[in-house]
């Protein structure tokens, strides 16, 4: 039985929430930033990469790669390491205002589901058209992932802006 496009998209959005809990709103902030970062890059040099490592010449293009490799293969793995590295190295990058009470039991909840989708959202967003579509057509989870899109990308900024009205410091 093959894992259906819904099955992997909760169990990301699952895996995503307990690490938002585990993690704090600061790590999960530094996430939400990696992912934009990490957008940023895929976009601009997934197509440099995927050419200079898919060209004939070059000493990459051996074995598994050669014929098997996808520019949405070369994005998604710009974009995770990205995001890796600003997770575990940008510590320095934010340090989010404390709130207490159920807004800051609740704050943590909703960064990470924004998060999970923006980067959900993305790596759906590098597949290419036709893919989508079929992914879309098969998947009750990603439709909205992809049609709001735009959304996705404004959300955690918009939530990060007005959060910080609400901070005691």
């Amino acid at each position: 039985m093959a894992p259906t496009w819904d099955l992997v998209l909760l169990v990301f959005f699952a895996a995503s929430v307990v690490y938002g809990f585990l993690m704090g709103k600061d790590k999960t902030l530094i996430t939400i930033l990696g992912a934009y970062v990490g957008l940023v890059i895929a976009n601009q040099w997934g197509a440099r990469v995927f050419s200079l490592v898919s060209s004939q010449t070059d000493v990459l293009n051996t074995g598994w790669m050669q014929g098997n490799l996808a520019i949405f293969f070369v994005k998604v793995i710009l974009f995770a390491l990205i995001i890796l590295v600003i997770a575990q190295r940008g510590g320095w990058l934010a340090h989010a205002p404390s709130t207490i009470g159920v807004f800051g039991m609740v704050m943590p909840l909703v960064y990470s589901v924004l998060s999970a989708a923006l980067i959900a959202a993305s790596i759906l967003d590098f597949l290419p058209e036709e893919t989508r579509k079929q992914v879309i057509e098969k998947s009750v989870v990603a439709a909205p992932l992809v049609a709001y899109y735009s959304w996705w990308l404004i959300l955690p900024v918009l939530l990060i802006i007005v959060s910080g009205w609400f901070s005691k410091e």
